[in-house]
């Protein structure tokens, strides 16, 4: 008896664990289909004001310079250096990574609902 319910609490905490990611995954959705933004922290070169997402100047012109030399074919690490070189400070951190140019590069622009269809 007392290993039947000890996995009968255990299918019950499964069970909650599920219920509780669809209801933040419905949340956000519901949020985001009223064009709020919803979905974490938002990518270099813009911020998250008022539940919106807005531009900002110096990020947004980073970003144009780093497509520019990606555009111009220079390599993620070759872009890093240049930013460096050029004195632009990246969100977090002191210095560019090749591997967080990549990421900046590749969230080209931002969203406010995911083509996913909620849980129900």
């Amino acid at each position: 008896m007392r290993t039947a319910m000890r996995q009968m609490l255990g299918v019950f905490a499964q069970l909650e664990r599920s219920m509780i990611s669809a209801r933040l995954r419905h949340g956000r959705h519901e949020k985001a289909t009223q064009g709020e933004y919803a979905y974490g922290a938002p990518p270099f070169g813009w911020k998250a004001e008022k539940k919106t997402l807005v531009e900002v100047p110096e990020e947004q012109t980073i970003r144009a310079r780093a497509r520019e030399l990606r555009d111009a074919g220079a390599s993620y690490r070759e872009i890093a250096a240049a930013l460096e070189v050029e004195k632009h400070q990246p969100r977090r951190g002191n210095q560019w990574h090749p591997q967080t140019v990549r990421r900046m590069l590749a969230a080209e622009t931002p969203y406010t609902l995911r083509k996913r269809e909620p849980a129900r």
